[in-house]
């Protein structure tokens, strides 16, 4: 079994005047790390990159990582850079693979697109129809359905404080060995929510987020769910896909449409729970 892994990460802040080329998604500037480099600057790491690595070559996967690119927040990213990273994925997947683990952040805006994971999965999708992908996502993501389409596999981060980035890439490498033995995709429905949740009421330590992610599991559970990926939301990203939705993958489409439908009832009925508190000047 031959597995495509790479990394894409940047949460974009449309407000910000502080530019990200190429050298922004590496250490020290230069370019970010590829093939043997990157497998050995990731290997036994606490991401998800570095979950991916450890489950893949733990089943005795052949494993290629043509790049992997992690920024820190900033304003948009520069077309040159966001073309440098994806024709090294994409072309890693045109040769041929049995699968593809993507870490992404999933609120990268770039100069030319809003949805910069997005384009990266259509232009994967270009050149592979039918391979099978996974992605672990930033609970930050500005998911939409597209996104959960062409991805066949979703598993976010659940924390927030951010604790469990090897958990997701974990989760994310399970689904995709078990889309790659079932041999066809899950059934998937989106849906997504009509307010944006502000980031200071995103904790999961605490309520309201804490008792969101616990109806979450239980959803989950109670629907026979895959994974029911539920993402936060970035709204510095600011555009019009901003916000949080739910993308649930289940053997069936009635379950996968009974699974969202009933996070989305929760998270509406919390609403008023998520208005902060704002002090005065």
């Amino acid at each position: 079994m031959k597995l495509v892994i790479a990394a894409m990460l940047h949460e974009t802040n449309t407000f910000s005047p502080v530019p990200t080329p190429l050298a922004r998604f590496a250490v020290g500037g230069g370019q970010p790390p590829e093939g043997e480099a990157a497998l050995q600057a990731l290997r036994g790491t606490g991401t998800a990159i570095g979950a991916f690595i450890e489950l893949a070559e733990s089943v005795a996967a052949q494993v290629v990582l043509p790049i992997a690119a992690h920024a820190w927040p900033s304003g948009p990213v520069d077309d040159a850079a966001f073309d440098h990273i994806t024709q090294r994925i994409v072309a890693a997947v045109q040769d041929g693979c049995d699968g593809v683990m993507l870490d992404l952040h999933g609120a990268m805006v770039t100069r030319s697109f809003e949805d910069g994971e997005g384009e990266l999965l259509r232009r994967i999708r270009a050149v592979a129809p039918d391979v099978p992908i996974a992605v672990a996502l930033d609970m930050h993501t500005n998911l939409y359905d597209g996104m959960a389409e062409r991805s066949q596999v979703i598993a976010g981060y659940q924390t927030y404080p951010h604790v469990d980035m090897k958990p997701a890439g974990a989760q994310a490498t399970r689904l995709l060995l078990e889309r790659i033995r079932r041999g066809k995709p899950w059934a998937h429905a989106f849906a997504e929510i009509d307010f944006l949740i502000p980031l200071t009421m995103q904790c999961t330590m605490v309520p309201p987020m804490s008792l969101v992610l616990e109806e979450r599991a239980r959803l989950e559970t109670a629907h026979g769910c895959a994974e029911l990926a539920f993402c936060f939301g970035f709204p510095y990203a600011d555009f019009a896909d901003c916000g949080a939705a739910i993308a649930a993958f289940a053997p069936d489409q009635a379950r996968a449409e009974a699974a969202a439908d009933a996070m989305i009832a929760d998270l509406k009925a919390r609403e008023p729970a998520f208005v902060p508190d704002i002090l005065d000047a």
